[in-house]
């Protein structure tokens, strides 16, 4: 389902993206969402990483080392080792 949209974009920006969807032969329409879409993403992680960081204040280093010395003393898969 889709909705239209009106929105009102500075002339330097609205050139700019129709130059852009030019030389990657694609509609103008197509670059917005994908821009849009980006855009959406982009801030979600960082609303995430806002999150992880205000629990990692209600966290002790003692406690996460705590949990770190329960996991197995084991080698890594082979694809999982660090070069």
């Amino acid at each position: 389902m889709s909705q239209t949209v009106i929105l009102t974009i500075p002339d330097q920006e609205h050139s700019q993206a129709r130059q852009v969807a030019m030389e990657l032969g694609c509609a103008e329409e197509s670059l917005y969402l994908e821009l849009i879409h980006e855009g959406l993403r982009n801030r979600e992680q960082w609303l995430y990483m806002k999150k992880l960081k205000n629990l990692s204040a209600t966290v002790s280093q003692d406690d996460v080392l705590a949990l770190l010395d329960k996991a197995p003393d084991i080698e890594p898969l082979s694809e999982d080792k660090m070069l």
